[in-house]
């Protein structure tokens, strides 16, 4: 048989290559010299890294904006809802694009899961004056795009029927909202909730869980001029934010309890696999929910009467906001087809020279609302750029010493499904073999550069950043963001902070699956700025290319961050996974949960401690010192290039993160195994969740025993780090 040639190896042919290359570089690409001097990186010997940042010349320079702007048109030409003909139609696209790059064993997975489309959305104004709202966006003159019959606007998973009542108006549709309500004596019961979407971001499945428990008929979502158009700016055509008209439409299933197929919760639906009945499926609204545009709403809003609404929840239409009940009553009526149907999720991969078994995966969703300008179809235009990108390197014999797998992710936007389907069917496989995962949702919708992580991985991060330079101001990105600082967080979930890099992970996205279930360190990353039109049909090419990133040329930065990333991760002799960072943000979760506790005088069984959460602090401090450790131990290896010492340490800190899963899960949502990270019900983070949760149920006996399943988590994760 033939040997696999690492990249290190055919260094001096890659070279040459390298020339022939940059002779017909675009003009633009003479900016993107790497400084070496400038960007350190993390975990390569001193002769291994030589021969990375020659692939990474080429990582910076092959990105071309006229390939992402022509697959950006693709991609976006027709509305491609998860399990329609368009999808499908993608999906092979994408595996044959794949194939075409070199990447190898590509194929298309399918699964079957509850994908119900609606067939049927009113809502109908009986009082005080008859009325039917649109449920449409209208055309935008020059947008050819927007003129086209996208279909009915819906809430997946919301649930049939057919209902009336009065209106309330309740705000942003939290619980303290209700609370509010009620304490002025006014009651949801039977009636139907009014609410506005929210920035910063909090998922609509939360506001219809909240309007289901208080008792309400149904809830009506909608998008209000101050959140996230006029009141923000100028809206599209004109500038980036929502028009009169738009829709945000979206999933409101309860996949903070499970994600994934609702009727397969936890394992993946295979031909063959069992399925429970919807009605024992949690992650199931039982509250008929539909989203509407605030040119609709406004409708409705000056019909209320009542009391007129805290200045809070005065949103920017030009009118007085008052919180009803009534006079105006509404019949919402949503009709499901409740069908099972198929999604696909593509995989190939460039198998790795010489350690084919540990796998550096990179992910993105195919599926869109509609068009998907941004939301995916910018991750998705990118990723294939990465993939020719490193495909060309492959073929140039410049193959990663770890297989890089890529990964076409589908219905994404209905619960995370595929990414969750094909994780649980492969789990034990991830378990063994995923080193990371890199998502990119969206790349671009803006300048600003975000990223969200697991701290094990900061310094890679920031170093990354650093040898990528911002395609308008030419500094590093790491630069750039320190010159915006602080940013206003836009209208996804994305994290900000005074941080490069945001510790604070809930979900939303199809890393859920790598870092919840399988306990694998994940990367969250875009480029974000203004947008206002999220999940609407002005999500299209048009406001891309126009608004969103002219040029493409975020798109091409993305591509480079990404390939760039991809590499190091492949093909460091040192994994450059840092569990000093991670120690320090427990410390800094448990002083929280501490700070609550005394807030709340949480006692455990012997009373109210004078420090909280003891034998958690002293398992961290173990967690920290193994993190001490093992960074030694790696520095040493690598300046001795013992090759042996450094698997075996690679070894250690691919186990590290497994153990912080507990396979019991959290109480009440088992499905989630991860220690330090889980989603609340808004998709913000819960950080430590199931000592959080026991300290929010007040339950002392709860608390401690989930400080020792934390403590105990710390410990494995300490352990493996040890070697042991």
């Amino acid at each position: 048989m033939v040997r696999a040639r690492s990249p290190f190896m055919l260094l001096a042919a890659g070279l040459a290559l390298t020339m022939a290359a940059l002779v017909g570089a675009r003009a633009q690409g003479a900016a993107f010299r790497l400084k070496p001097e400038a960007t350190p990186v993390l975990g390569f010997t001193a002769s291994s890294l030589e021969a990375q940042r020659a692939i990474e010349q080429r990582i910076l320079r092959y990105p071309s904006t006229d390939r992402l702007r022509a697959d950006h048109r693709f991609l976006t030409q027709a509305p491609h809802v998860a399990g329609s003909a368009r999808d499908r139609e993608l999906a092979e696209w994408t595996a044959a694009e794949w194939r075409k790059a070199g990447l190898e064993d590509v194929e298309i997975v399918e699964h079957q899961v509850l994908l119900p489309y609606a067939t049927d959305v009113r809502v109908e104004m009986t009082a005080p004056q008859p009325w039917r709202a649109s449920l449409r966006e209208e055309p935008i003159a020059g947008d050819k795009d927007t003129t086209v019959d996208v279909g009915l606007a819906y809430h997946a998973y919301s649930a049939s029927g057919d209902v009336s009542g009065e209106v309330v108006y309740a705000g942003s549709g939290n619980p303290a909202d209700y609370d509010w309500l009620a304490s002025h004596g006014i009651d949801i019961k039977g009636r139907i909730a009014l609410v506005r979407y929210s920035v910063p971001y909090s998922y609509r499945g939360f506001k219809a869980l909240t309007a289901q428990q208080r008792g309400a008929a149904g809830i009506i979502i909608y998008s209000d001029p101050a959140d996230d158009g006029y009141g923000k700016g100028k809206v599209y055509p004109d500038g980036p934010w929502g028009p009169a008209s738009h829709i945000q439409r979206g999933g409101i299933v309860y996949d903070f309890m499970v994600p994934g197929d609702p009727l397969t919760p936890g394992w993946a639906s295979v031909p063959g696999a069992k399925r429970i009945a919807a009605a024992d499926a949690v992650s199931l609204p039982t509250i008929v929910s539909v989203p509407m545009s605030y040119k609709d709403a406004r409708v409705i809003l000056e019909a209320l009467g009542g009391r007129e609404a805290p200045r809070e929840w005065k949103g920017g239409l030009p009118i007085t906001y008052h919180v009803g009940p009534g006079p105006a009553s509404v019949r919402v009526t949503v009709r499901n087809d409740d069908k099972v149907r198929p999604i696909w999720t593509v995989t190939g991969r460039i198998r790795g020279a010489s350690e084919p078994d540990r796998w550096v995966v990179l992910g993105n969703h195919r599926d869109a609302w509609v068009y998907g300008g941004v939301d995916p179809s910018s991750g998705s235009a990118s990723m294939m750029e990465v993939a020719r990108t490193l495909g060309s390197l492959a073929r140039d014999g410049l193959r990663p010493r770890r297989t890089i797998v890529f990964a076409s992710w589908d219905a994404e936007e209905w619960t995370l499904t595929s990414s969750t389907e094909w994780g649980e069917q492969f789990e034990r496989e991830l378990r063994d073999k995923v080193v990371a995962y890199l998502n990119v949702d969206s790349s671009a919708s803006g300048p600003n550069f975000t990223a969200a992580s697991v701290p094990a991985l900061n310094q890679f991060i920031a170093e990354a950043a650093a040898a990528v330079p911002d395609p308008n101001t030419r500094v590093p990105l790491t630069d750039a963001w320190k010159a915006r600082g602080m940013r206003e967080r836009g209208a996804l979930p994305t994290g900000a902070g005074a941080d490069l890099v945001n510790n604070r992970l809930g979900s939303g996205s199809d890393y859920t699956v790598f870092l919840n279930f399988i306990g694998a360190p994940i990367v969250d990353m875009a480029f974000d700025g203004p947008y206002g039109v999220y999940h609407s049909m002005y999500d299209n090419h048009q406001w891309i290319s126009r608004i969103g990133d002219p040029g493409f040329k975020y798109h091409a930065a993305m591509t480079r961050l990404w390939g760039l990333m991809a590499t190091r991760l492949a093909n460091a002799d040192l994994l450059p996974l840092d569990y000093r960072p991670y120690a320090a943000r427990i410390d800094e979760f448990l002083d929280e949960l501490e700070r609550r506790g005394a807030s709340t005088k949480i006692v455990t069984p012997e009373g109210v401690a004078p420090r909280l959460f003891q034998a958690a602090r002293d398992a961290n401090v173990k967690l920290a010192e193994a993190a001490t450790a093992i960074a030694a131990r790696g520095a040493a290896a690598l300046d001795t290039q013992d090759r042996s010492a450094l698997d075996a340490i690679n070894r250690a800190l691919m186990r590290a993160e497994r153990g912080f899963l507990d396979m019991d899960g959290i109480p009440g949502r088992p499905w989630y195994r991860h220690q330090i990270y889980a989603p609340k019900a808004t998709y913000a983070p819960e950080l430590l969740p199931g000592l959080a949760e026991a300290m929010n149920a007040r339950d002392a006996v709860r608390v401690t025993a989930q400080e020792g399943k934390l403590a105990a988590a710390l410990e494995r994760a300490a352990a493996a780090l040890n070697g042991r």
